[in-house]
């Protein structure tokens, strides 16, 4: 599980060691370890375990992959949590280097990862899983994210390929594509729209909440049952999908 240290990585763990699984968390924060340690005992036989890496580093990401692998006695299910949500700009005024950022972690992470996962899988022989999480906005491009949707609507066609190429090895790959969650960064986001509007907060989140037929924003926990769902015999003929958890936004 990358990106775990908080937010929604730290809710698909929590679900994944309620139904008794045993997870790695991987973060670049060192928050990670204390997730870990919270996560822990959650249920019996689950374990919980913390790694500090950038998986946008090749090398580290590679490492801390096998790291986990090794710690869990194999492999089975990789989430590919980590993201950020880079520069708030027009594209015109972005900088080269805040764009790269952005798609190195966002996409270049969840291609690292999951490179090592399959090989580490493939050589298991036992099939497996990959959940990547994209976004509603890697479906569709606003202005002042293009870093961000770019990044996003790579995973959704990388997930595409990497399903193709995998099946042979009964390994699945999907995606699933979050709405407006109740996260930290998509608070930042809502602080920023809210200054540039001359607004306030409290006014940005209504107005989001307005456009989501179910009036409410996404949690951490309505992300971690679809991807307990996915990680499950119940979805074993699913892959090369990305899945709307969305709140219906697409239909208002």
């Amino acid at each position: 599980m990358t990106g775990a240290a908080r937010g929604l990585g730290e809710a698909i763990t929590a679900r994944l060691t309620a139904d008794g699984a045993s997870v790695v968390l991987i973060d670049i924060s060192p928050e990670v370890l204390g997730t870990a340690a919270a996560l822990a005992g959650d249920a019996p036989g689950a374990t919980t375990s913390g790694l500090v890496a950038d998986v946008s580093d090749e090398t580290a990401c590679e490492n801390v992959i096998s790291q986990a692998a090794a710690r869990l006695g194999g492999v089975d299910l990789l989430v590919n949590n980590a993201g950020i949500g880079g520069p708030d700009t027009a594209v015109v005024d972005t900088a080269a280097a805040d764009f790269r950022r952005v798609v190195a972690v966002n996409l270049g992470g969840t291609f690292l990862a999951s490179r090592t996962a399959a090989r580490l899988m493939i050589a298991q022989g036992t099939g497996g899983a990959i959940v990547n999480l994209g976004s509603i906005f890697g479906q569709q491009g606003v202005a002042g994210g293009a870093g961000y949707c770019a990044s996003k609507a790579g995973v959704a066609l990388l997930t595409q390929s990497l399903a193709l190429e995998l099946a042979p090895h009964q390994i699945r790959v999907n995606t699933i594509a979050p709405g407006n969650m109740a996260t930290e960064m998509h608070w930042e986001e809502l602080r920023s729209r809210a200054a540039a509007a001359g607004t306030s907060f409290d006014d940005q989140v209504s107005l989001v909440r307005d456009g989501v037929p179910l009036r409410r924003h996404g949690t951490g926990a309505d992300i971690a049952g679809a991807v307990a769902w996915l990680a499950s015999r119940d979805a074993s003929y699913v892959t090369g999908q990305t899945i709307g958890v969305n709140g219906g936004v697409w239909l208002s």
